[in-house]
């Protein structure tokens, strides 16, 4: 080390002088990490912004396609995007369906107790002062099938469970859910008058779960509406005890479709811009909660996924773009809209990237990628797997809004969070804030943008 006067110091005052300056830098700024990935894992846990983001986002309300509340998420995300600094924000418009609950929904068993109930997404109000009629009671919709004529004049109450020695939830949600989604327009041609639903879930409260149902094109219209588990309990004990009459009345109703649209936002790719890696969620949600799991946690997840990247990585090789999603829950037309653009462009998407089962802890990704293809991702399940992601599951696919994306060529991946909670709180009031713990929401969220970024640098 040279001295000012042009001499040298002395070795051993050498070594003392270093080491005091690396220690006095060390306490101005830590260096840098030269792992971009460890880098964003630090920094994401250190300030746990996705949370921030999620409080703001359910602050608004439920999110609805069609409603007041949707209308101001699109704007929120929009607004939000500029603010952290993503580049080339736009809205993609799409036509949604406009569902309205209205002010009544009430069940109860004639002479007996009232019921909790929530109608379906989509389902037909009731006639003024309701339906009174006798109900039947069927465990799937291959007995309601067969039901015939006895059907006739009937409420036809679906109490299919879940089958609980799945070890996946959502297993045992697929298993179930066609009796909301079809139930009606099973039993309508029959001459039913209404349908009644046990919800989808396993949890033994009060709150009914809705979710979309869809009318056939050549079945009669009929209401639908889900029961919470403790009123599907106390309706099926009145049934096998006896003939059992219940008054139902909704005042639910479909309105013209509406104007809306998804938001996009990016940061453009340094060396392959023309190759762009989607991440997302969907911005819409049921209006019983706020939608804090499905999927305002996907959609958080998302953005602070992109601004880790953009802060602490550095400009991707190839872009990078966040889509939230409009319309996912009762239609998919956002979804639509956005694969429509893709195809008329051109564009290459070489990865679609979903967060759509809640803010739990992660634990692996779905992928469309199959047996032979998955030696680079298995590659980097090291820098993944202290996020929980376990591993890469083969042959499956991203997500509802992702999946247009699959034909025009993008390998699809989607997030999978522990799953066991998640249908305590879906499409239920029980979908809050205080249902998601920050830690394991920020967690994917760093997964996300893990992958996001292995993707751009190292390709597929």
């Amino acid at each position: 080390v040279a001295m000012a006067g042009g001499g040298w110091l002395p070795s051993h005052t050498t070594r003392m002088v270093t080491c005091t300056l690396l220690a006095a830098l060390a306490t101005l700024s830590p260096m840098p990490s030269a792992d971009p990935v460890l880098a964003m894992r630090d920094r994401g846990l250190t300030d746990l912004y996705a949370f921030d983001l999620l409080r703001e986002l359910t602050s608004g309300g439920s999110r609805l396609s069609g409603s007041e509340g949707a209308a101001k998420a699109v704007a929120w995300g929009e607004a939000t995007m500029r603010r952290m600094g993503f580049e080339n924000v736009r809205l993609v418009p799409c036509t949604v369906p406009h569902w309205v609950r209205g002010g009544k929904e009430l069940a109860t068993i004639v002479g007996g107790d009232s019921l909790s109930v929530a109608a379906l997404g989509g389902s037909d109000g009731t006639p003024a002062g309701g339906i009174t009629a006798e109900v039947i009671e069927v465990g799937s919709l291959a007995e309601a099938a067969k039901l015939g004529e006895r059907a006739k004049g009937k409420i036809v109450f679906f109490n299919g469970r879940f089958d609980a020695k799945q070890t996946s939830t959502f297993a045992m949600y697929g298993g179930a859910v066609g009796q909301r989604v079809t139930g009606a327009s099973t039993v309508s041609p029959f001459g039913a008058v209404a349908v009644l639903v046990r919800s989808m879930t396993l949890a033994v409260d009060d709150e009914p779960h809705t979710g979309a149902m869809r009318y056939a094109a050549d079945a009669p219209r009929i209401p639908a509406a889900a029961l919470s588990l403790i009123a599907a309990n106390r309706l099926s004990k009145a049934v096998k005890a006896g003939s059992t009459r219940v008054r139902l009345e909704l005042s639910c109703e479909n309105l013209p479709d509406a104007p809306s649209a998804s938001v996009v936002g990016e940061l453009r790719g340094s060396q392959w811009p023309q190759e762009v890696i989607v991440m997302g969620g969907h911005l819409d949600s049921w209006d019983l909660g706020v939608g804090a799991h499905d999927d305002g946690a996907g959609i958080v997840q998302s953005l602070d996924a992109l601004r880790l990247i953009k802060e602490v990585a550095g400009r991707p090789k190839r872009t990078v773009r966040v889509v939230l999603f409009m319309n996912e829950e009762n239609g998919g037309r956002g979804a639509d809209a956005y694969a429509f653009g893709v195809k008329m462009s051109g564009e290459k998407h070489v990865a679609g990237i979903e967060s759509d089962s809640g803010g739990f802890m992660p634990r692996a990704f779905n992928t469309s990628l199959k047996a032979g293809q998955d030696a680079k991702i298995r590659s980097w399940l090291p820098s993944l797997a202290p996020l929980g992601i376990e591993r890469f599951t083969l042959g499956g696919g991203g997500g509802a809004d992702v999946a247009p994306l699959g034909p025009l060529g993008a390998a699809l991946f989607g997030l999978t969070p522990d799953n066991q909670r998640y249908f305590d709180y879906h499409h239920s009031r029980n979908d809050t804030l205080d249902k998601v713990n920050p830690r394991e929401l920020q967690m994917g969220a760093i997964a996300l943008a893990t992958l996001a970024w292995k993707i751009s640098e190292e390709g597929l």
